[in-house]
């Protein structure tokens, strides 16, 4: 046998016999899943915290299962030591079935039940294929239609403080940047027009603002998620249950995951809805939305000056153009748009699988998932590259935004209160004809001292 060849061995299911690596912990089912869904999308060590969720779904369920009866001291406790390995990092390349695959997570479910069961027969001094059984045993009182929301939803939960620091980070550099620029006067826009005098730390301060208002809605919509419809089963009767596991479950979830979790009101509603699923990639889409638009603006802010605004200068991380020397383009903004695209495409597809589950369950949470998962990866990446690679080293070039202030029509609100807004008026219309600065007039016109132009813009910024 060349040194290149894989070992096999034989496994069988319902649909007959076929053969996988010797070293696999994972039987026919998830084999099948992984063949037939094979390029459909990345592998589940894409998705820790999802491996992680489902393992201690499972340990959860073993527990209750002991506790009520179901399954032996021997028997769980071989399974729970087999889930805490899954969850400290092991086994994590037996998780062979991508994760947005046909079968409405069956596949998923099974790809657990199967390496769960080999590894705990293992820890019993047992054959892979010894008494505890991955349907009988691993997947006791449950279903995949209990299992897979219950392990997306706190997934969920599990990916959001990453998330909150990264978006945390990113407002604690705009808050510094806004602590540097307190004084620094600019033109606010409106309709890309000079429209009124502000400052650069209440531009800062806003977006600041913006971003923590999107990361405390978006916590609200995670913390609702801790309502699940473990215990279920297939439809939300819960047949197939052992009886007592229903009182069991959702404190041993509680114990496995180490936060609280809810049992839902009305089983059937819980496995129907998929709308707490909607609600967070709204949310989601909402935090892109706010990262995306200030990106935008900061492209805008810092094109540069001579032939743009060039107010703000951004670090340079890149060359810009292969044929412009010395060109250095806001990549990193630019890539924070791009996020804000994907984003919003990835909620589509959320918000189309949620329509389309039928009657009791829904058929389609594994996408729903994938998306999920990918719209948390991206923004709290974008939200970190963002953070250390462009706000912690831009600066704002005062001179040049004074210059801009001084020169357009955002100092003519400072006049309206004495001169009434027919006269202001025609001082702008004065600028215009004679290519001089609002400014300008209003010195030579005595309405201000030169010395004074700056004082009375900054007060004008004052709430």
């Amino acid at each position: 046998m060349l040194e290149h060849d894989v070992m096999m061995k034989e496994v069988a299911d319902s649909l007959g016999r076929l053969e996988v690596p010797v070293e696999a912990l994972y039987g026919a089912n998830a084999a099948r899943g992984a063949e037939n869904f094979s390029g459909f999308g990345p592998a589940l060590s894409t998705y820790p915290e999802f491996i992680c969720a489902v393992a201690k779904v499972k340990r959860a369920a073993a527990l209750a299962n002991r506790r009520a009866s179901g399954l032996s001291v021997r028997e769980a406790d071989a399974i729970i030591a087999a889930c805490d390995e899954i969850v400290a990092g092991e086994h994590w390349s037996q998780f062979v079935v991508p994760m947005a695959e046909g079968s409405g997570g069956t596949s998923l479910n099974m790809n657990f039940n199967e390496v769960i069961a080999s590894r705990a027969n293992q820890i019993l001094g047992e054959a892979q294929s010894g008494p505890i059984r991955p349907n009988d045993h691993v997947n006791l009182s449950q279903s995949t239609n209990d299992v897979i929301p219950t392990a997306i939803k706190l997934a969920c939960v599990l990916l959001m403080p990453g998330l909150k620091d990264a978006v945390s980070e990113l407002v604690a550099e705009f808050r510094a940047r806004a602590d540097e620029s307190r004084n620094v006067l600019r033109t606010g826009r409106t309709c890309m027009q000079a429209a009124q005098p502000m400052t650069y730390r209440q531009l800062f301060d806003g977006y600041a603002a913006l971003l923590k208002m999107s990361l405390n809605t978006l916590e609200r919509a995670v913390d609702d998620l801790r309502t699940v419809p473990m215990g279920g089963t297939a439809i939300g009767t819960g047949l197939g249950r052992v009886d007592g596991y229903e009182a069991q479950i959702v404190p041993a979830l509680a114990e496995s995951f180490g936060f609280d979790v809810q049992g839902p009101i009305d089983m059937f509603a819980a496995m129907q809805g998929t709308d707490g699923f909607q609600r967070l990639s709204g949310e989601l889409t909402g935090l892109a939305t706010n990262l995306g638009r200030i990106a935008a603006d900061l492209v805008i802010l810092s094109s540069d000056a001579a032939s743009g605004i060039g107010e703000i200068n951004l670090p340079p991380v890149q060359p810009g153009s292969s044929i412009m020397a010395g060109k250095v383009n806001p990549v990193v903004p630019m890539q924070v748009q791009q996020v804000s695209f994907q984003v919003h495409g990835l909620n589509t597809t959320v918000a189309m699988a949620c329509q389309a589950g039928q009657m009791e369950i829904n058929h389609f949470e594994t996408v729903i998932a994938q998306s999920l998962f990918d719209q948390f990866a991206l923004l709290a990446r974008a939200s970190t590259l963002f953070a250390q690679k462009c706000i912690s080293g831009l600066s704002v070039d005062e001179d040049r935004s004074y210059e801009n202030l001084a020169s357009s029509f955002g100092v003519s609100t400072i006049f309206l209160h004495h001169l009434g807004y027919e006269k202001v008026a025609q001082l702008a219309k004065r600028s215009l004809e004679e290519k001089t600065s609002l400014a300008q007039i209003a010195i030579a016109e005595g309405l201000l001292a030169r010395g004074e132009i700056r004082d009375v813009l900054m007060d004008a910024t004052q709430p």
